[in-house]
């Protein structure tokens, strides 16, 4: 078992942005405290891969400031984005590998919950877990490769979580 470097990361970000067409939200998990911001900093550079022009691009384009709100675009959004180049499209592209819950790749799926599991555990509708799932709520959950919500099983979770 081993995490999705960033190159891995990039390239599942394309193909399944190109083949499913969906936000970025349905392809990658992000963390919580990312899933928290109301109001995303683009103006500190310092802080981030992003040039000036960038950040203002995107503080132009997006008019709901928050992370949720950046993160429920897909794609092909930012790639058409009047003065956000390739050059700064990649460097967003790591801000999100920074941001994201690692991947797992080759892992035991028995050490983890499926999405229906986790929904009959807990008795609660799929697209409400879906919705807590995407805010973060639940340490070391992720999406894999295939799409699909995993969770490590509580005897296990220490061993995923970093």
């Amino acid at each position: 078992m081993r995490i999705m470097d960033y190159e891995e990361f990039r390239t599942h970000l394309k193909k399944a942005s190109r083949k499913r067409n969906e936000p970025l939200i349905k392809i990658v998990a992000f963390q919580e405290k990312y899933m928290k911001i109301d109001e995303i900093q683009y103006y500190d550079v310092e802080q981030n891969y992003m040039s000036v022009q960038a950040c203002n691009t995107l503080w132009m384009n997006l008019k709901d400031k928050s992370f949720r709100n950046l993160v429920s675009h897909d794609l092909k959004f930012f790639q058409t984005m009047d003065n956000l180049g390739r050059h700064s499209l990649e460097n967003l592209i790591k801000e999100l590998y920074d941001m994201a819950v690692p991947i797992l790749l080759d892992y035991d799926p028995s050490d983890f919950y499926s999405l229906q599991q986790l929904s009959e555990i807990l008795v609660l509708d799929e697209m409400k877990l879906i919705e807590q799932l995407e805010m973060g709520r639940f340490k070391g959950a992720f999406i894999n490769e295939e799409g699909n919500w995993v969770k490590p099983k509580p005897d296990k979770a220490e061993l995923f979580l970093l």
